[in-house]
Formats: structure tokens, C-alpha cells, sequence
């Protein structure tokens, strides 16, 4: 584990945390924060442990994407992701929940952890299928 993915997890955090000041307002950073996600997603084995060694925080974070996400409309914001702020807030939520695979779907585009992990691929060039099916045998 490298001190520098460990730093952009808490990042993520903290990201995740400020979402519920800007409640009813479209905002950029949650794209920042999914970018921050493929960046440790490539060392697969580092965004796991991060999310063991820090579950209370990802509990936290995701209360707060789900808060921000629940008073938002699916308002489109510029990045090249596409896609609507709801639809942002699905997949960071799915990000931070890959180890307890506790997921929460806020617009009908994405339904199932397959279809996110197929967009990343597609997007990304990365694979989080293997990471996916790990993390159920990692507990």
C-alpha cells in the first residue's frame, strides 16, 4: 500500500462528506471524485483494504452521497463521463460500497453493479468485475 492511494481515499472522503452542503444544487465534484476512484482502481487491492480500514467513514460518506443525491434532480453537469448528478452519485456510491456491496440506485440508468462495471470498462479501460467478485470472498 502507498501512502499516495491511501491520501486520495481520504480525499474521496471528504469529497463525499461536503456533498450534503450543496443539497438541491449540481456540482462537478462528485465526477472528481469517481475520477479519484479509477486512479486507485487500477491497484485493485489497495481500494479494498482502504475500504476495510476505514468502513466507518465509508459508512459516513455514502450516508452523505446518498443525502446529496435524494435532493438533487438527475441534472447534467460537464465532464467526459456524461450522464446526470443522480446518475454520478450511483456510481461513486457504488464505488464506496465495492467491499460491502451495500448498493443504493438513484435514477433507472443504472440498476445493477454490472451495468456500472461495464461503464467503467467501457470509459476507463478498467476491469472492476475481478475486484467485484473478490471483494465477497475478501470478508
Amino acid at each position: 500500500m502507498n501512502k499516495s492511494s491511501e491520501e486520495k481515499f481520504r480525499q474521496i472522503l471528504k469529497i463525499c462528506e461536503s456533498l450534503p452542503k450543496m443539497k438541491y444544487y449540481p456540482t462537478d465534484i462528485i465526477f472528481s471524485a469517481i475520477t479519484l476512484f479509477c486512479e486507485l482502481a487500477i491497484d485493485s487491492s489497495d481500494l479494498l483494504l482502504w475500504e476495510q480500514k476505514y468502513a466507518i467513514e465509508v459508512e459516513k460518506a455514502s450516508l452523505a452521497v446518498y443525502e446529496y443525491a435524494t435532493s438533487v434532480d438527475n441534472w447534467r453537469v460537464d465532464c467526459s463521463l456524461g450522464f446526470g448528478v443522480k446518475d454520478h452519485c450511483t456510481i461513486l456510491y457504488f464505488f464506496l460500497n465495492l467491499y460491502s456491496h451495500k448498493f443504493d440506485y438513484f435514477t433507472g440508468n443504472f440498476h445493477d453493479p454490472d451495468m456500472i462495471i461495464d461503464l467503467i470498462k467501457d470509459w476507463q479501460g478498467i476491469d472492476l468485475g475481478s475486484m467485484f467478485n473478490s471483494s465477497q470472498v475478501v470478508r
